[in-house]
C-alpha cells in the first residue's frame, strides 16, 4: 500500500489575491498546520505568520518535525468575528 502526504496546509494554497494575514488566520482557525517547506517556499506566508506573531493573534505550539502548529488567540479568534 502507497501512502502520499504532500507535507503543505491549506494556507500555502491561497491564490494571490488572499495572500494577506486576515485569509491566513481564517485557514489557520481551521488547518492550523504548515510544513517546513511551506515556510521555506513561500516568502509571502512567512510574513503572513510573522506579522501575525507579533499582533499576537496566533502563537506556535510544538508539533513534530516537519509540521509547524499555530493556534488562534483571543485576539486571533476576536480579529475573524470582526471580520465578519
Amino acid at each position: 500500500m502507497i501512502y502520499l502526504d504532500s507535507f503543505s496546509g491549506p494556507a500555502s494554497d491561497l491564490k494571490p489575491s488572499q495572500r494577506h494575514p486576515h485569509a491566513v488566520l481564517r485557514v489557520l482557525a481551521k488547518h492550523p498546520r504548515l510544513s517546513t517547506w511551506d515556510m521555506s517556499e513561500h516568502a509571502w506566508l512567512r510574513g503572513c505568520i510573522k506579522g501575525l506573531e507579533r499582533s499576537k493573534q496566533i502563537i506556535s505550539t510544538p508539533e513534530p518535525y516537519p509540521w509547524h502548529r499555530w493556534e488562534l488567540t483571543d485576539a486571533g479568534r476576536q480579529a475573524l468575528e470582526q471580520a465578519r
